[in-house]
């Protein structure tokens, strides 16, 4: 989406007044008071704050009408943020308030509120995106692929917030293995060091979910050598999620360019993936990390089976 059309869906979101217009309404604010709405909407609305057994039957209702569905999730998100803005939250052990009944129904509703939410990941508000990434993490796999969509966005910092979302949500299924590529693109390719380290740790927890791991092992691999030394510390952190013992040698040859070039930082993650990867908790030198895999080989890689 345009940064133009983001900044746009933000004020419909923040915008005063009581509920959002339907779509489709001609309001000039995008934004009308209780009382104006068709009266429909307004019942749903109602309906919605009241809460209870009535909300229950009236839900399924809302599902199968997709100019409701629409209307409802915009005002779930408005109240979502809007709650959150003003410290409406629910301490534990308090009956659940506007914010946490506003999460749970956009879970509910995930098929509409799915692309709004997305959508919100890529706004300059950092609290909007927050609140959205959060309750794509609850819808779950579902919001796997449409957020992976965002790693071709032109915007830096949405390609970033893509990556660190994607290494929450579960497996994709079938979308997962252009998921993964499309990380893995990012890693190589892109110009901006922050995306590049994030979509590395991604890919290292979404590889670990997935039953053949040699596709994130060998983009890892070959991130050990990035110009960025957080880059590099990235990889190591995603090498370490992925448990795949086969990096061993990588890493270990990592460590003399390291050294070379005075870097502490990167010194200690590469250590750091070894021992995780190995049990072994000394620190070692390369010939040395390398004679112990040549003691402990890795069990043979499970082959692929035909699609």
């Amino acid at each position: 989406m345009r940064p133009g059309v983001r900044a746009a869906l933000l004020a419909a979101v923040l915008g005063a007044g009581a509920c959002g217009a339907p779509r489709g309404a001609t309001s000039a604010s995008g934004v009308v008071k209780l009382e104006d709405l068709p009266p429909r909407h307004r019942a749903v609305w109602e309906d919605w704050q009241r809460g209870g057994g009535r909300w229950e039957l009236e839900r399924e209702h809302v599902r199968d009408d997709p100019e409701l569905a629409a209307f409802l999730v915009d005002n779930l998100v408005r109240t979502l943020v809007r709650s959150y803005d003003r410290s409406m939250l629910a301490t534990a052990g308090q009956k659940s308030g506007p914010f946490e009944r506003a999460a749970s129904e956009l879970v509910e509703f995930a098929p509409v509120s799915t692309p709004l939410l997305v959508e919100l990941v890529g706004v300059r508000d950092g609290v909007v995106a927050f609140l959205a990434a959060d309750v794509l993490a609850r819808i779950g796999a579902r919001a796997a692929e449409p957020v992976a969509r965002l790693l071709d966005d032109r915007v830096p910092e949405t390609r970033r917030r893509a990556a660190v979302l994607l290494a929450r949500l579960p497996h994709a299924g079938p979308a997962e293995i252009a998921i993964q590529e499309a990380l893995a693109r990012r890693v190589k390719d892109d110009p901006e060091w922050i995306a590049r380290a994030e979509a590395a740790r991604a890919l290292g927890a979404r590889g670990a979910r997935h039953d053949h791991k040699g596709f994130a092992l060998g983009v890892l691999v070959r991130a050990l050598g990035d110009a960025d030394g957080e880059v590099v510390r990235s990889a190591c952190a995603g090498l370490a999620a992925l448990g795949e013992r086969r990096a061993v040698p990588a890493l270990a040859r990592a460590l003399q360019p390291a050294a070379q070039r005075g870097d502490v930082k990167a010194l200690s993650a590469v250590q750091g993936a070894l021992r995780s990867l190995t049990g072994v908790q000394p620190s070692m030198t390369p010939e040395q990390w390398l004679r112990w895999y040549d003691d402990h080989p890795p069990p043979p890689v499970k082959p692929l089976e035909p699609r």
